[in-house]
């Protein structure tokens, strides 16, 4: 079984009687972790085959530049995008 005692005491004070009207009208505040702090709004995913070497050189590229794959990807399609270059 729990042993809530261990709980009780990390616990913050409760509020005094002429705190407490004053917190109840405040808005709560959400603590933030490190994911919520590191959220790049990428939220489609994308997956594809791709050949061993283009991988392994994407990779490597990447962990070089201290860079996630998909911003070397993303940086790519820009710079792609500014030289007009496709091919039919």
């Amino acid at each position: 079984m729990a042993d809530f005692k261990k709980l009780r005491r990390n616990l913050p004070a409760p509020p005094t009687a002429t705190e407490a009207p004053t917190n109840l009208k405040t808005p709560e505040l959400v603590p933030m972790d490190g994911r919520s702090m590191r959220a790049t709004g990428r939220t489609h995913q994308l997956a594809t085959r791709v050949r061993v070497e283009f991988y392994d050189e994407l990779r490597l590229y990447a962990a070089q530049h201290r860079l996630k794959m998909v911003e070397v990807l993303e940086q790519a399609f820009e710079a792609l995008k500014e030289r007009g270059i496709h091919k039919n």
